[in-house]
């Protein structure tokens, strides 16, 4: 009567009352923001490396994590552990971050695909050949279509391209086939196939004929591409195109630059292995291009999206305007046209 609690009924401590009240207002006052960088210390193992994945300040990235951890009542991370590692409470909380960022991104393209005009931001991968010959001519079909679309680029060796897709940087990439995916719940679609061709000077004995043999170029110093080790994927086009007797290759040098391959063989260093599309990117003036008589001489170039993003409005939007894009000249198109496409999601 006078405002008392009655008997029967229980008395709130004064923490359990601030922990009711402070509740409902937890998940409305997150910022997607401090997610996101909760997320990236927790992958990267560290608020350094953190910073470089964000571009965002040390401090900042600090000041998201201590808002959060603010707001939650809760140590997110063992700051004393090398490398940074999350608590109980952090890994705990960390499967629903990444889900709840998830699901908004799947609500913010969900609405915005109900728009005539798409308004959305797509995130492509591709190597410097694709770069220069081929990507201008999807983005160009892109815009035409859906000029509200933001694009934003990146470019790297075949290993860098995968860990983009896999670790959701990028939304598709333009890779070769092989070496293959790590990752086999990639989807794909198989676009074209080009030659693996022989670069030699003008007065080289083998440049003679339309063609050389594995034989005849094993008699050569062999300059290949990409960089790196056998692991890494370096020297694979060369590698693939000899078979069998890859092994007997005098590999004189690996390389990611199409420039610095043609500049080693005009000054006598060697044979250059490379795919007929890099050669594009180059002047190879005084030089002569062979095909290799071999029969994996060659390498398909495919379109790679993660399974998670396959409905996305932007990510079907750009498949479609790949589609349209012409293909670079020199390489041949995929057999059996779309339907004969490598299209797989997994």
């Amino acid at each position: 009567m006078n405002g008392e609690p009655e008997a029967d009924e229980p008395v709130a401590r004064p923490e359990e009352a601030e922990r009711r009240q402070r509740d409902p207002r937890d998940a409305m006052s997150l910022q997607t923001a401090w997610l996101r960088s909760f997320l990236a210390v927790a992958d990267k193992g560290g608020f350094g490396a953190a910073t470089v994945a964000l571009h965002l300040s040390q401090s900042r990235v600090s000041a998201h994590i201590a808002a959060l951890e603010h707001a939650l009542g809760v140590t997110l991370f063992d700051r004393k552990a090398r490398p940074t590692r999350t608590t109980q409470a952090g890994e705990l909380f960390r499967v629903h971050a990444v889900n709840a960022l998830a699901e908004l991104q799947r609500g913010v393209e969900a609405a915005r695909s109900t728009l005539d005009n798409l308004v959305a931001h797509v995130s492509i991968a591709s190597y410097p050949s694709v770069s220069s010959t081929y990507l201008p001519g999807a983005l160009r079909e892109l815009k035409a279509e859906h000029p509200g679309v933001n694009v934003e680029l990146h470019e790297g060796a075949a290993a860098s391209l995968e860990e983009l897709v896999t670790n959701g940087t990028v939304d598709l990439a333009f890779r070769p086939l092989l070496p293959k995916m790590r990752d086999a719940t990639l989807c794909h679609r198989t676009i074209w196939r080009e030659d693996i061709v022989a670069v030699m000077r003008e007065g080289d004995p083998c440049a003679q004929s339309e063609s050389v043999s594995i034989e005849q170029v094993l008699g050569y110093p062999l300059i290949g591409n990409p960089s790196g080790t056998i692991e890494e994927g370096g020297g694979f086009d060369l590698r693939n195109a000899l078979g069998e007797e890859a092994a007997r290759a005098d590999v004189a040098y690996l390389t990611d630059q199409p420039a610095t391959l043609v500049a080693l063989v005009r000054s006598a260093f060697g044979i250059g292995i490379i795919n007929r599309l890099a050669l594009q990117t180059t002047s190879i003036d005084g030089l002569v291009v062979r095909t290799i008589d071999s029969p994996s001489a060659h390498r398909d170039v495919a379109l790679f999206w993660a399974r998670r993003r396959a409905d996305s409005a932007v990510v079907r939007a750009f498949l479609d305007a790949q589609e349209r894009a012409p293909l670079p000249s020199g390489v041949h198109p995929w057999q059996g046209g779309r339907k004969g496409w490598g299209e797989s999601r997994g």
